[in-house]
């Protein structure tokens, strides 16, 4: 069984980059987007959702938050990891959007509360993504 498919979206190479290496180990299927609009167009031409967006707040052309919000309009089940070297209010976010916003992580992130944070996202029963 597959371990679920993450669409990370980032607009730093180098971000994108960490985040493959440690979530592939982990037997996930991974999708990447430069930007908001790059992820949008993945997931509208997927057709189905995907298990985790995984997406920097802070992104040109389409920022996290917008893209989010356009994911989970198409699927509203998907839950959203949010990551960011901004300061963010995750509980704001889910006050506002309580099916969206599942986590929040700080970069730069270790690879131990990267995983914890995306299994807590997986693990909320509202959010499982139906697959």
């Amino acid at each position: 069984m597959s371990a679920g498919t993450i669409l990370i979206a980032d607009d730093e190479p180098s971000i994108r980059a960490y985040l493959r290496a440690i979530l592939k180990v982990e037997g996930f299927t991974l999708l990447e987007a430069a930007d908001g609009v790059d992820a949008l167009q993945q997931v509208q031409q997927r057709g189905e959702p995907v298990d985790l967006l995984l997406t920097d707040i802070r992104m040109p052309r389409m920022d996290g938050i917008a893209l989010a919000r356009s994911v989970v309009e198409a699927h509203p089940k998907t839950p959203v990891l949010y990551i960011s070297a901004y300061p963010f209010n995750v509980e704001e976010e889910r006050t506002k959007h309580p099916s969206r916003a599942c986590a929040f992580l700080a970069k730069p992130f270790t690879r131990k509360t990267l995983l914890a944070a995306v299994q807590k996202c997986l693990d909320t029963p509202q959010t499982r993504a139906a697959g």
